[in-house]
């Protein structure tokens, strides 16, 4: 298959940036002057103050066929070309399952979870993207039995892709981690010369910025449920591939790359099924990144107004993206060492734990708190 050139990776990086720029924009207006689309401002898990359209999906969609559809054009026998055209088609039962409930609110978890593991088999049976290796022997001894390779690959990518949702909820923090993950993944298949996973990720890259720039500070649109299993589909089998095809990576760096989401889904089953005694996908707003709001940022006895709240709602992310992106260095300085990466998963765990607990018995540093 054809090598890509610079020139394919910057004419597909600004493509896909401009049409999801653009999706972005005009679903911005539109949801001035329609109803369609909007999330709801009950609920547990809602922090905004007006109607907003959760069609970001639709935007970020737009940005990754753009750019599929111009590499296709630009370098049609490029193994880019194949693999990116794959990755679309294995993401549509997960995206529209979202989709529909951005628009009807009566798609229910286990569904889309059906819909993930669909696109997660599909893309497996055309590509091979499994979990082939974890360099943690123990694991690597599970995966020889029949059957377990596909199993474990299932559970990574479905955990991962509903992780991302179970994030989402203020301006800018799940697009803004997926980002910096996808921003790790691109330096080490940089670092490893395998332009073909550098230009699918620098693809999505771009997808999520032309996204980003309308969802943060302002929250002019939402991820929806539909941008935030797309942006975890995307992230998790791009990190599988890029595993897959460089053996001198090990295996657990794309999983520091990202592993936010995943302590927040693995804890969250915790405190509800043995702490709280209530089904684990029973929702609440116990998440880390609601403590952060609730006790760090927004005095709900204070009298503010719908401004200073939005802007409380946009300074969630920042308390994420900086550890989260000091967490992507370190992963990209080892990213050959298995050990450093466990290593690194340990000590985010204790300070995830860490935090948790202070903000549990407000006792947290009062350098972090910037309430008004």
């Amino acid at each position: 298959m054809l090598e890509l050139s610079e020139f394919h990776l910057l004419a597909t990086f600004f493509g896909s940036f401009l049409a999801a720029w653009l999706s972005t924009w005009a679903l911005c207006h539109a949801g001035h002057s329609f109803s369609f689309g909007h999330d709801r401002s009950e609920g547990v898990q809602k922090f905004h103050v007006k109607p907003t359209s959760r069609l970001g999906g639709v935007a970020i969609a737009s940005g990754l066929c753009t750019g599929a559809g111009a590499l296709a054009l630009l370098a049609p026998n490029s193994e880019a070309t194949f693999n990116t055209l794959w990755f679309l088609l294995a993401s549509a039962p997960v995206w529209l399952g979202g989709l529909l409930e951005d628009f009807t609110h009566r798609v229910g978890p286990t569904l889309r979870l059906v819909l993930a593991t669909v696109s997660a088999v599909w893309l497996f049976g055309a590509l091979g993207v499994a979990v082939t290796r974890t360099d943690v022997w123990p694991i690597d001894l599970i995966l020889l039995i029949p059957g377990a390779m596909l199993s474990v690959t299932l559970l990574v990518v479905v955990g991962f892709t509903h992780s991302v949702n179970i994030i989402d909820g203020f301006h800018g923090l799940a697009c803004g981690l997926g980002i910096i993950t996808v921003s790790g993944l691109s330096f080490m298949a940089w670092r490893v010369g395998d332009t073909m996973l550098l230009q699918m990720c620098l693809l999505s890259l771009a997808a999520m910025l032309g996204f980003f720039v309308f969802n943060w500070p302002s929250g002019g649109i939402f991820l929806g449920d539909s941008g935030a299993y797309l942006i975890g589909f995307w992230v998790v089998e791009l990190g599988l591939l890029l595993a897959m095809r460089n053996p001198s990576i090990s295996p657990m760096a794309p999983v520091v790359a990202g592993i936010l989401p995943l302590i927040e889904t693995l804890f969250s089953m915790y405190r509800r099924k043995f702490i709280r005694q209530h089904p684990v996908n029973h929702p609440d707003g116990l998440h880390l990144h609601t403590l952060v709001y609730r006790r760090l940022l927004f005095n709900p006895l204070a009298h503010i107004t719908s401004t200073q709240k939005n802007t409380a709602n946009s300074k969630v992310g920042p308390y994420f993206w900086f550890p989260a992106a000091a967490l992507n260095t370190l992963a990209c300085l080892f990213m050959q060492n298995t050990w450093a990466q466990l290593a690194l998963m340990l000590t985010y765990l204790a300070m995830y734990i860490w935090l948790y607990r202070a903000l549990v018995h407000f006792k947290a540093p009062k350098l972090l708190a910037i309430r008004r």
